[in-house]
């Protein structure tokens, strides 16, 4: 027999979505380009396409784990 424990549940773990290569070519060059989720950038030509033209929302800063975080609110306290 199996009983449940409550306290030894571990939160739900969140989803993670996979990354997607796809390809395109450059609508500047012409040149065969590969991206990740629909965003691409052009080597040759610098040619970027925008953000919202991807195939899934970029996360928000509150959702990046790699964003810069604001410094802390509280002033310091020198010590002379």
């Amino acid at each position: 027999m199996t009983r449940w424990h409550a306290e030894l549940a571990t939160p739900q773990e969140p989803v993670l979505v996979a990354l997607e290569i796809t390809e395109t070519e450059c609508r500047r060059c012409g040149t065969r380009i590969a991206g990740i989720n629909g965003r691409y950038a052009c080597p040759p030509c610098g040619w970027v396409n925008d953000h919202s033209e991807g195939h899934s929302p970029l996360p928000t800063a509150d959702e990046d784990p790699d964003a810069p975080r604001s410094p802390d609110p509280r002033p310091l306290i020198r010590v002379h």
